[in-house]
């Protein structure tokens, strides 16, 4: 009895409609879509970086209107998810060192006007001036001076060294040759500049300050305590331009008891918010905003809209900021919080992109298929050029000539690397070559016949030919 085997049982056939050419093409279309949208999105990732989540800002000394602006800021700031770290200074001098040093955490600083500008410092640029600060000059009580030149052989403070407030009241008392020689300079200031004055331990203080500064609103009303006006605020202005002369109102402090009791002429300057000419954008934007929630809002001596001004006369403003000041936010700003606004113009690029590139993508073999044709025109060109040769029944000398360029012809074109799907081009030519060789074949039998003496008959010329 033989074994009987069974059958061997057939693979069982793929489902589904095999891949053809045209399934080959669409996936190297999106291969290609893909790979060139990888490299957009890394190119915006390095173009477009991430806002930062982080600022240190340098404030001034403490209970100063620096350290006060700081603290609302950083508040403002934490609802962007933005966290603000102050750090403490001795004003606008240090402020300004620490801005410019490369290997300082400081990225945003205030200074008052004044005290340097964009040739001393360059790389920083500013926000704009957000307030008016006045340079408000007290007197204890028993004192009634009238003239900054009374001031000599008093006791005055100016506040720290290394501030913009004694900066610029050192160079206004220079006008007057009021050295310290001639007057005792104290580095008090703040809340222990004014306690010193009630005390009798100074007799004038210089205060650098908004008007709504407490430190300024208990002074104003302390019994005996007077408000010294400049006269000569004006002319002042002219020597030192970064400094305006302003008027207190009389009755502006109080009208019922008509505080200050007549006008008094004071001399201001402007704080300025100052950052590194390479913050992000963003974060320069969401600064600005602040900027205008902050100090916007009238005061004595200001109008709605005076402050935040989108100018600075000392340093170039931002490029970000001034965009803000003009346009405002974008739509996106409107829409997202902040720190998903660059991710959505990354995205947002990314789909202008792909929208470009899909109908280049889409031509794409065409474009190719144009570019192998240019490619074989200059071939197909020496081709015609070595059939004409053979027109005019050449001798051999010139047959062998012709024969030798027409293989380097073929030789070149089995070096195109051509694709399959334009395989049509390339046996284009190649039949193009075989039928000038198999001419050239035969008119080189003619010119044999020809030399043994048996002759050329019409038949052979018509096949030349």
């Amino acid at each position: 009895m033989t074994a009987t085997s069974k059958p061997a049982t057939a693979p069982a056939a793929p489902s589904g409609p095999p891949l053809g050419p045209a399934w080959r093409r669409r996936g190297y279309r999106v291969l290609v879509v893909l790979l060139a949208l990888g490299l957009v999105a890394a190119l915006l990732v390095w173009a477009i970086p991430a806002p930062p989540s982080r600022l240190t800002l340098a404030t001034g000394f403490p209970g100063g209107a620096y350290e006060h602006f700081g603290q609302r800021y950083a508040q403002a700031l934490a609802a962007s998810k933005v966290t603000v770290t102050l750090r403490p200074t001795q004003g606008s001098l240090e402020n300004l060192a620490l801005l410019s040093r490369a290997d300082a955490p400081v990225q945003a600083a205030f200074v008052q006007g004044g005290v340097g500008d964009a040739a001393a410092y360059p790389g920083l640029v500013s926000l704009g001036r957000i307030n008016r600060q006045v340079l408000w000059i007290f007197q204890r009580p028993g004192l009634t001076l009238q003239r900054l030149q009374d001031l000599a052989g008093l006791r005055l403070a100016l506040g720290p060294a290394g501030s913009g407030t004694r900066l610029v009241a050192e160079r206004l008392l220079a006008l007057y040759d009021l050295d310290g020689q001639r007057t005792r300079l104290l580095p008090l200031a703040g809340d222990e500049a004014a306690r010193a004055l009630l005390d009798g331990r100074v007799d004038v203080v210089f205060m650098a300050f908004a008007a709504d500064a407490p430190v300024v609103q208990r002074l104003l009303h302390q019994p005996g305590v007077t408000l010294m006006s400049v006269p000569q605020a004006e002319a002042i202005s002219r020597r030192l331009p970064f400094l305006e002369r302003v008027t207190l109102p009389q009755g502006v402090v109080d009208l019922g008891a008509s505080l200050p009791p007549r006008d008094i002429e004071l001399l201001s300057t402007s704080n300025a918010v100052l950052v590194r000419e390479d913050l992000h954008a963003d974060l320069v934007q969401e600064l600005v905003e602040v900027l205008r929630r902050e100090h916007g809002q009238p005061s004595w001596l200001d109008r709605p809209g005076d402050f935040p001004k989108a100018s600075d006369p000392e340093y170039p403003v931002s490029g970000a900021a001034q965009r803000y000041y003009r346009q405002g936010p974008s739509l996106l700003q409107r829409l997202l919080p902040y720190w998903l606004t660059a991710h959505a113009e990354r995205l947002l690029t990314l789909l202008a992109a792909a929208a470009a590139l899909l109908p280049l993508v889409s031509q794409g073999p065409r474009l190719y298929r144009w570019y192998l044709r240019e490619r074989m025109r200059g071939l197909y060109k020496r081709l015609r050029g070595l059939e004409s040769q053979l027109d005019g029944l050449p001798g051999p000398v010139t047959q062998h000539s012709v024969r030798d360029e027409l293989e380097a012809l073929h030789r070149a074109v089995r070096q195109l690397q051509v694709p399959i799907r334009h395989s049509d081009l390339f046996f284009e030519l190649l039949h193009g070559i075989q039928l000038v060789r198999r001419r050239l074949d035969e008119l080189a039998v003619m010119t044999a016949r020809a030399g043994s003496g048996a002759g050329v008959t019409p038949a052979d010329a018509r096949a030349v030919a």
